[in-house]
């Protein structure tokens, strides 16, 4: 990690350099200290105000911490503090990303192999992309004739949607349940 200094109206001395480093390594162990992080401290002093600002730079991320005191030393450790809130959250962020991939194509993975268990064949010499989707027949329906709203009572807990022939505009239609509780219905 890199660390540079930009100085306003006073000069640096080495504490306050010393001391920027101890408070940024706390930066750096969040991020494993990796090298191509940079690391730019802005110190100034504004009448009575010190001021410090912390941006990191990390590829294409840029993160911001800024703080303003009577102590330049507290205004480096506020502006630290800041900029590891902001660290941890991108952290955070990064890490339920990669576990809602993983744990989607864990998903996917157990239905392939359930479908390919189901089907009796395991096409595995065949590359991803040369499959083409099949269709599957699961099971038939009989399209009885009757309204929308027979159709819902007629809808057991265990089936998700029925199929119909609606006695009114004599079209097929299929009532669903919807996750908000209602029913929705199409027809063509």
């Amino acid at each position: 990690m890199k660390l540079d200094f930009t100085v306003r109206h006073f000069t640096l001395t080495p504490a306050i350099k010393k001391f920027a480093r101890e408070q940024t390594k706390k930066v750096a162990k969040l991020l494993d200290d990796r090298d191509h992080i940079r690391l730019h401290l802005t110190m100034a002093i504004e009448k009575h105000r010190n001021l410090a600002e912390l941006v990191l730079t990390m590829g294409e991320q840029v993160l911001t911490g800024k703080a303003t005191t009577d102590d330049m030393y507290q205004s480096i450790t506020q502006a630290t503090e800041k900029l590891a809130r902001q660290v941890n959250k991108l952290k955070e962020k990064v890490e339920t990303k990669r576990k809602t991939r993983a744990s989607v194509k864990e998903v996917t993975a157990a239905a392939e192999a359930a479908r390919s268990e189901a089907e009796g064949t395991a096409d595995e010499a065949a590359p991803e992309a040369t499959k083409k989707p099949r269709i599957i027949p699961t099971r038939r329906y009989a399209i009885k004739p009757m309204t929308p709203d027979d159709a819902a009572a007629s809808l057991s807990p265990k089936d998700q949607f029925v199929v119909f022939r609606n006695m009114v505009t004599d079209r097929v239609g299929v009532l669903y349940r919807r996750p908000d509780g209602n029913f929705g219905l199409i027809e063509p």
